[in-house]
């Protein structure tokens, strides 16, 4: 049996103008049933909300009309409730006030002061708004402003809720608690909901169905979704939902191939081009960015740390190779990598350059949606610096060369042994990131000498800019981190650079461009055309007659913000950065892997998984593959090879192609096989460096100890 209850029929809607009658809606028509939460989407002037005011009875269409139980709508009523992106309350009134008005409008003669007072504070808990009743707006924030004004709307009992752009202004995370209650309320409820949005995630997590408007004039229903996704719905979960994504990625479509709006300077006659997002002095070339009108997205933000390697997306833009693939990107300057995690999960960044760790932890947690890497950004750029007097300490008990890592090691544990015996605190030593590359380098440095990282010194998190000033102050005895940010505390007198990563493993793997599976998934082509800039400016980066250029680019208070002298110090470094060459922008499944042993064996994640699994998941050469190969660019056909057996540069053969690698040892001189893995991990117990067969076999669940010869390999 229907439970349809609003009907829109052939509406159509003519607006007067100076230059005659404009037809904003042309036969618009939709069946709603009672209980449902529709979505309407589409591009900007589509007449969403001329639909919305039509229900709502504020407009009169030119033709057609709307019918709801059976009765026409000719103006506004209580039966439907508006709730606009503003939250329209009345400043000089608390929030119980301002909901107090609207029950007294519709309940005035039908319940008492008792009744009204609890029905008041009843709407009022259901948008956890009972401990700010009595605040007024001025004291609350836009989010509980929003909250009030629903309540506001849910209090007069209507048969519609019809919202128009209700999260619109707000913050990415109060944005993403505000869906969750209105899920919620609309669980409880089961009430009739139309809300327009322009958000395609928040249309999909929310509604029974999506009604995609065609762009105008004379705009109508150009196609209806109907989301089949159980409810109530789990917004972590479906992140990783093929339907989710297969939902998500048709509403995607439909909004920028089969009605993108004209292009800025589109007669709409053929495929001219609109203005170029060149930077001056940059030419556009307007035959390939024909070929790239079909973007799913042109418009994009991408997240960035200040930290060296950073420079192929601030080459990217500044020397005009994201223009040249059509895309008009924005650079976000972020302090931490938790704001990179974060905004890239909840969509207010599209990508953004990033730890691998970030990524690969979204397999084995739930805390933000599904990641993937598609490429890496370099190899190396990272050290471990510490404070000038604990330099002395460390010299004065070395046994042999300072420089030697391992050396500094054992001359490190002597200074904690120590300490130690004279009951003095242990060191605090600072990484970037828990899921760092820094972190698992710092920690591999000092189980060498057998430092236990989690008992012997505390690690702490301090955000990159950051970790000079801690140094300064005594805070932190030492940290590992990228570039420029050793070289200043060298500049700035206040400390050493004992160990450089390149030391600790030859040519490591460091920063990857991430974004959600989902957005990867929805922008496919987007995706391709950012890695091809990217690459160009990786390649052009690796050119040192461009050295100087690229260090006054990332010297700029927008990027960086160091001095040029102290950038220009890491870019001429030797086996420092490498942007490009020896295949540094492949995204080796092994490197996943390399990370995913040291993730399990400091205790990130406890119960066993299957690292090729979620290596092959994670990392997406393929995708890098095409982009390459778009570029004319050499790629190898494999995704996984052995690390550690190579102290200088090796040649590298398979099916495909030759490349020249570097060298790749690791400071104690073990073999990485990423084929056996799980050995790498030392029994996810052992931290010493020795490994555990008993402790791996049972925590893997191993029952024939056969497997036991391959532990040699490590």
């Amino acid at each position: 049996m229907s439970n349809e209850h609003l009907v829109i029929t052939d509406v159509t809607i003519d607006f007067p103008t100076p230059n005659g009658y404009f037809r904003a809606l042309e036969g618009v028509n939709l069946t709603i049933d009672r209980g449902e939460f529709i979505s309407i989407i589409g591009h900007s002037g589509c007449g969403k909300s001329t639909v919305l005011n039509i229900v709502a009875g504020l407009y009169q269409a030119t033709q057609g009309g709307v019918i709801l139980d059976s009765r026409e709508v000719k103006e506004p009523g209580p039966d439907r409730a508006v709730v606009f992106q503003n939250h329209s309350l009345l400043p000089w009134l608390s929030a119980y006030e301002n909901v107090e008005l609207a029950v007294k409008q519709v309940f005035k003669g039908q319940k008492s002061r008792k009744e009204m007072d609890e029905w008041i504070k009843h709407n009022l808990e259901l948008v956890h708004m009972s401990h700010a009743m009595h605040k007024r707006p001025g004291e609350i924030s836009g989010g509980m402003k929003q909250r009030v004004g629903i309540a506001r709307a849910l209090a007069m009992e209507p048969k519609v809720l019809l919202m128009d752009e209700p999260f619109g202004a707000l913050d990415a995370l109060t944005r993403t608690h505000m869906q969750d209650s209105l899920m919620e309320i609309h669980q409880n409820l089961k009430n009739t909901v139309i809300m327009i949005t322009h958000d395609v995630d928040e249309a999909v997590l929310l509604s029974d169905r999506i009604v995609m408007m065609s762009n105008g004039p004379a705009a109508t229903v150009g196609d209806i979704l109907h989301i089949d996704l159980e409810r109530p719905r789990n917004r972590l979960e479906l992140a990783d939902d093929p339907a989710y994504n297969h939902f998500r990625a048709e509403v995607v479509r439909f909004l920028h191939e089969r009605h993108t709006l004209p292009v800025e300077g589109d007669s709409g006659e053929g495929n001219k081009p609109g203005k170029s997002s060149a930077p001056e002095g940059q030419i556009l070339d307007l035959e390939g960015y024909r070929g790239k009108r079909s973007l799913e997205k042109h418009k994009v933000k991408l997240g960035f740390v200040p930290l060296i390697d950073c420079a192929p997306l601030v080459v990217a833009k500044e020397k005009g190779f994201f223009a040249q693939q059509g895309l008009d990107v924005t650079l976000s300057r972020e302090s931490t990598w938790a704001n990179i995690r974060d905004k890239v999960c909840y969509g207010v960044l599209d990508g953004a350059q990033m730890l691998p760790g970030i990524p690969l932890s979204t397999a084995v947690e739930s805390k933000c949606k599904p990641m993937i890497a598609s490429m890496s950004l370099g190899l190396n750029g990272n050290a471990i610096t510490i404070s000038n007097a604990l330099y002395e300490r460390l010299t004065s008990v070395a046994q042999g060369d300072i420089k030697d890592p391992l050396v500094a090691a054992q001359a490190l544990k002597a200074v904690i042994e120590e300490d130690q015996a004279n009951e003095e605190e242990p060191l605090t030593f600072a990484v970037v990131f828990p899921e760092s590359s820094h972190n698992y380098l710092l920690r591999y440095w000092l189980a060498s000498a057998g430092i236990d990282p989690d008992k012997d010194v505390t690690i702490t998190v301090v955000p990159p800019p950051q970790m000079v000033s801690h140094l300064e102050t005594g805070v932190i005895a030492g940290y590992c981190v990228g570039e420029p940010w050793n070289t200043q505390a060298v500049y700035d007198g206040i400390g050493k650079v004992l160990v450089t990563s390149f030391q600790i493993w030859n040519n490591h793997p460091e920063k990857v461009f991430g974004c959600t599976r989902a957005w990867a998934d929805a922008n496919p082509k987007t995706h391709q055309a950012i890695l091809m800039a990217l690459l160009e400016a990786c390649a052009w980066l690796d050119d040192e007659k461009h050295h100087d250029e690229a260090c006054e680019l990332l010297s700029k208070g927008r990027y960086v913000n160091a001095a040029q002298d102290v950038i220009a110090a890491t870019l001429n470094k030797a086996d420092f950065n490498q942007f490009h060459r020896y295949a540094a922008n492949y995204p080796w499944r092994s490197d996943a892997t390399w990370t995913l042993t040291q993730m399990a064996r400091w205790g990130y994640f406890q119960a066993p998984i299957d690292l090729r699994k979620v290596a092959d998941a994670i990392y997406r050469p393929e995708t890098y593959r095409a982009a390459a190969e778009a570029m004319g660019m050499a790629v190898p056909a494999g995704d996984y090879k052995t690390d550690g057996e190579h102290a200088s540069d090796w040649s590298f053969s398979d099916a495909k192609v030759t490349l020249t690698l570097g060298a790749d040892r690791f400071m104690d001189k073990r073999v990485f096989d990423p084929d056996r893995a799980a050995f790498y991990i030392d029994g996810f117990s052992v931290k010493s460096g020795d490994f555990n067969l008993d402790a791996w076999l049972k925590m893997n669940k191993v029952k024939d100890s056969s497997a036991a010869d391959d532990s040699k390999a490590v």
